[in-house]
């Protein structure tokens, strides 16, 4: 039986690791990244959101920060668009009462491709996130013509991960890497510590973007789940499991 690496903060593992244990699926959680506030002292003023406009969260973890600095001005505004990343975020604003748009491919292309997001008139447009992170749905906003302001409520952080663990791990392994960023230390803990081979091991990420980067990264078997959420990843495992177990 494999074991899934589950590489994600420690909340959100141990989270999906309860999850699989219910569906008799061994896990260990190995955290790669940690996410913390940005201090106050270094935190800019909440955005002002337009009548009528869009207020985009790119990750349940712009939610988890963000939400609680603009739940008001969301509740006051009249006409406001809330659009989330993916499902995993939708969910977490819909724990909050909020109603969000998610778009089939969970990633800024998706968003791109919503018929709000491609009209002759772009909303104006607030965007939650996280330090860092892709520019692409920012870059693209404005070049349509709208009127786009970027709030940053958080920042990774990556925590020192022993790569010995896995040493003490039997039996076949599989990955998980939820976005681009976790995917690319992976790999990089991986090869710094003479364990290339593991990359010959099944890889699960959650959009197509990714899947493109975990082949550059020389990853053999990657297996693209429905989403980056702890359902998406469990249905992406479970057909695997079932051919393991009939070899």
């Amino acid at each position: 039986m494999s074991t899934a690496v589950l590489t994600r903060t420690e909340a959100d593992s141990q989270r999906l690791s309860s999850l699989l244990q219910g569906s008799g699926i061994a896990s260990v959680v190995w955290p790669l990244i940690s996410i913390s506030p940005i201090p106050d002292e270094e935190q800019v003023a909440v955005p002002e959101l337009s009548p009528g406009g869009c207020c985009i969260f790119i990750s349940a973890n712009a939610v988890r920060f963000g939400l609680p600095q603009l739940a008001a001005e969301l509740d006051q505004t009249p006409a406001i668009k809330v659009l989330a990343v993916g499902r995993k975020t939708q969910e977490t604003l819909a724990a909050s009462g909020i109603e969000a748009i998610a778009p089939e491919q969970p990633d800024s292309e998706g968003l791109l491709a919503l018929p709000m997001l491609s009209a002759s008139v772009i909303p104006d447009t607030v965007i939650v996130k996280g330090e860092g992170g892709r520019e692409l749905l920012a870059t693209e906003l404005r070049r349509r013509g709208g009127q786009v302001k970027e709030w940053s409520c958080y920042r990774r952080c990556w925590p020192q991960a022993d790569p010995g663990l896995l040493n003490r791990l039997g039996g076949p392994l599989v990955f998980q890497a939820s976005s681009g960023e976790i995917l690319q230390r992976l790999s990089q803990l991986l090869a710094g510590s003479e364990k290339q081979y593991l990359l010959q091991s099944p890889v699960i990420v959650p959009s197509d973007r990714v899947a493109r980067l975990a082949e550059d990264l020389g990853w053999d078997r990657v297996i693209r789940a429905q989403d980056a959420s702890d359902q998406g990843f469990l249905n992406a495992i479970k057909p695997m499991l079932s051919v393991d177990g009939n070899r």
